[in-house]
């Protein structure tokens, strides 16, 4: 992969954190948008969570549980759960800014951890990335493969420590409602 799917992978964390804080300061939340994108926000993190609890990092390839229906289910998690607080922010222009950033920042990330796990799992990756939609089951739903979810796991990758972020950040969302006067 080129140098640019490398460091657009490794730096996303930073960038999206930056871009958090910049939707963060401009955000205009209401009390009625922030229930709103209560709901995407808590599925987006259902989904991270439920995935987390799947996958196992360079030993395996994950094809069960939410990896079964989607090869990303975690940025596909995290895509709803920045929607649901886009919704909660209030700022509709900030939308624009967000699919573009995702557009570009996790192409070069999917294409690079497709290409290492192509190289790393070959026959298995070839009949598994043939029957299983990239990010969206768009047009025939696959077969859901239920497997084996593990609490360990989810602890492992630290999508607890992201869970109670997305809470603190969501908290200070309803902290500039009230302030903001919704």
């Amino acid at each position: 992969m080129s140098d640019i799917d490398r460091w657009t992978k490794n730096n996303r964390t930073r960038l999206s954190a930056l871009l958090g804080l910049v939707f963060l300061a401009l955000a205009r939340p209401t009390p009625e948008t922030l229930l709103w994108g209560l709901v995407p926000v808590l599925a987006g993190e259902s989904l991270r969570i439920w995935s987390s609890g799947y996958i196992h990092k360079n030993q395996a390839l994950t094809v069960t549980g939410p990896y079964s229906l989607s090869r990303n289910p975690l940025y596909l998690g995290s895509f709803i759960l920045g929607l649901g607080f886009l919704i909660g922010m209030g700022v509709v222009w900030m939308l624009i800014f967000f699919l573009l950033f995702f557009a570009v920042v996790y192409r070069f990330t999917i294409r690079w951890e497709e290409s290492k796990l192509k190289d790393k799992f070959p026959g298995e990756w070839e009949s598994y990335s043939g029957r299983v939609p990239r990010f969206l089951p768009l047009g025939r739903m696959p077969v859901y493969t239920a497997g084996e979810f593990s609490w360990a796991q989810v602890l492992k990758h630290r999508e607890l420590a992201h869970a109670s972020i997305v809470l603190v950040v969501y908290l200070i969302l309803w902290g500039k409602a009230l302030f903001l006067g919704g």
